[in-house]
């Protein structure tokens, strides 16, 4: 792993420091590591959305270390952190808290797990509070440098790792039932719903859908694009990942429906118009 990509992603947020003193640990530890900041905008110790993030991300990232600093303290201490090695020879070091675990199947499973417990890798004096400067950065950045995995800690059973586990929807006759996993920067709603969930429900591109989201009600069409529809309407489309999206042309989905993750959505089949006419939203906004 000499001179290896370092993919960083934490809930550190770019108020302060934190983020450039990970940079400066890894620096003075492994001064030819390059660091890629996938994101540092999750939302404070949510371990869904890092999981989820990275999972998104990590196929389009180069091979190397994957940094993953997101986690909860709780009255039980701090959780412990792993280094795992994955089959395709990525090495992912963070909680064991499961905001790996979507990243590291995505890439072909775990080859070996060792416990991050030599603390003569760690700074000295470590909090419990700031384990991305203080542990988690030093560790990546000497396995950059070429430090064997052995060196972390005792090797542990893959078995006995949390993992997390995405909440899949669920396809009944003519309607699916899911929720909102994602929000980009433009506000788009995205599902954990495909096209094939749509259309194991009789619902093909171009058709009307009814949209269901608490006690509202959406009238909308799923089109190819948000582009289909007029400045300010709403759609159901496909995002990047191919996910099945509720986006406004030049707007905010998030914000114009009151959605976020977790929302529970219902997207059922509406009857084809026979002329062919596609109804492109109707739609009252909440007020």
């Amino acid at each position: 792993m000499t001179d290896s990509w370092i993919n960083f992603l934490s809930d550190y947020g770019v108020d302060d420091a934190c983020v450039g003193v990970c940079h400066g640990v890894i620096a003075r530890h492994a001064p030819s590591a390059r660091v890629l900041d996938v994101c540092h905008s999750i939302a404070p110790q949510d371990v869904e959305h890092a999981a989820i993030t990275l999972a998104d991300a990590v196929g389009y990232l180069p091979r190397g270390i994957h940094l993953v600093v997101v986690e909860r303290l709780d009255a039980d201490g701090y959780t412990r952190g792993i280094a795992v090695r994955t089959i395709d020879g990525s090495l992912f070091v963070g909680p064991d808290n499961g905001v790996a675990s979507l990243a590291w199947e995505a890439i072909g499973g775990i080859e070996a797990v060792h416990e991050i417990a030599n603390r003569d890798l760690w700074l000295p004096l470590p909090t419990a509070v700031f384990r991305g400067r203080d542990v988690y950065a030093p560790v990546a950045a000497r396995l950059a440098g070429g430090l064997p995995l052995t060196d972390v800690g005792p090797r542990i059973d893959p078995a006995g790792l949390s993992l997390f586990r995405l909440r899949p929807c669920t396809v009944d006759d003519d309607h699916v039932h899911g929720e909102v996993v994602s929000i980009d920067h433009f506000g788009n709603l995205s599902l954990n719903v495909t096209r094939i969930d749509l259309e194991a429900a009789g619902i093909l591109l171009g058709d009307p859908v009814e949209v269901r989201a608490g006690t509202r009600a959406m009238r909308l069409t799923f089109t190819h694009t948000y582009g289909e529809v007029p400045r300010g309407g709403v759609t159901i489309c496909e995002d990047g990942l191919r996910r099945v999206m509720i986006a406004v042309n030049c707007g905010r989905a998030s914000d114009a429906l009151r959605l976020r993750r977790q929302d529970a959505i219902v997207i059922g089949q509406l009857p084809r118009d026979p002329s062919g006419f596609r109804i492109v939203q109707d739609l009252p906004l909440p007020a």
